[in-house]
């Protein structure tokens, strides 16, 4: 079941799913899409994964959508994100996508996670990751 969304989100859901279908995924066969907007911009920054026969090289959707919208801004924080995948149970960010998110987001960052037919679930970055990596942790003697 579908949840009820804003105009804005469902512009993103169709982008997710529009990158979707141009993943590449011929070794697993689980197409993702997703679809970042910025706070104070209009537009929406879209990625698909991308996977290589060595799959720790590959780009999930997730972080191609933000170096799409790096590639196009610069600096910037999320608004909002939108994952749509072609699973059941549909997927949700991995951990590595959410550490690379927490460089561009506030804790109550909206994640939206959806399948082709639309958005199913909405909730917040904080409750997904509760424990950001320190690029600079004190070291303890």
């Amino acid at each position: 079941m579908s949840l009820k969304i804003d105009p804005i989100v469902e512009k993103a859901f169709q982008a997710a799913k529009a990158a979707r279908e141009n993943a590449y995924a011929d070794y697993s066969k689980v197409k993702v899409g997703a679809a970042i907007k910025l706070k104070g911009h209009d537009e929406i920054y879209a990625g698909a994964n991308v996977e290589f026969v060595v799959n720790g090289i590959s780009v999930c959707a997730e972080r191609a959508a933000i170096g799409n919208a790096v590639t196009q801004k610069g600096k910037f924080e999320i608004e909002f994100v939108v994952v749509c995948s072609n699973t059941d149970p549909v997927l949700y960010p991995c951990g590595v996508c959410m550490q690379a998110l927490s460089e561009f987001c506030k804790p109550d960052l909206d994640i939206y996670i959806s399948n082709p037919s639309g958005v199913v679930e909405k909730t917040m970055f904080k409750d997904l990751f509760t424990h950001q990596y320190a690029a600079l942790p004190k070291v303890l003697d």
